[in-house]
């Protein structure tokens, strides 16, 4: 059974390898999990068994005026309403090793983002899921048992130039990504 433990820099390594693996080689680099240390804004979970790390999230805090820059969203009328929240819980990634997937660590952590989250009194919480080519949604059962809700679905997202200049180098369809982000939302205020 895993535990959840807050980011140190001794799991960076591990966390890495489980990104690269996961996410794909481009998805995040060292610096995203550095900038949560200390940060009053974001925070990172990771998931521990007896082998050492087995998965990580990444969550933000942020207010409409980082809206934009962090989730990337068309214009629309899920952008308008989140737009309208004062504070926003963002679930940026989540991350379970191959190996130690369907065991419990994602729902570990994602209830624990969502504990923080309401520690931090957030007025939303979201989610932007990758769905593969295949029609796969990893994490779909967890974050919907969480509270969340399926919004909407975006074609494209995983290449938005705002985020992947280059495109994005999908772990299962390579680069450019032919897969889409299903958005999740928990209205909790």
């Amino acid at each position: 059974m895993a535990i959840i433990m807050h980011f140190t820099e001794e799991y960076l390594p591990k966390l890495m390898e489980i990104s690269m693996a996961e996410l794909g080689s481009d998805y995040l680099e060292e610096e995203d999990f550095l900038m949560t240390l200390g940060s009053k804004d974001d925070f990172c979970l990771v998931a521990i068994d007896e082998t050492g790390p087995i998965g990580f999230t990444i969550c933000n805090v942020f207010g409409k005026e980082k809206v934009d820059p962090i989730l990337h969203m068309p214009d629309g009328p899920e952008r308008d309403e989140i737009m309208g929240y004062g504070k926003i819980g963002y679930l940026a990634s989540v991350a379970v090793l191959d190996s130690a997937k369907r065991k419990g660590a994602g729902k570990l952590m994602v209830d624990a983002a969502e504990r923080e989250f309401d520690r931090r009194r957030v007025d939303v919480s979201c989610a932007m899921a990758w769905k593969s080519v295949d029609g796969t949604v990893n994490i779909a059962k967890v974050v919907e048992r969480a509270g969340m809700k399926e919004e909407a679905e975006f074609a494209g997202y995983w290449n938005d130039p705002r985020a992947f200049p280059n495109g994005h180098d999908c772990p299962v369809c390579g680069n450019p990504c032919s897969c889409s982000a299903v958005y999740y939302i928990k209205r909790r205020r």
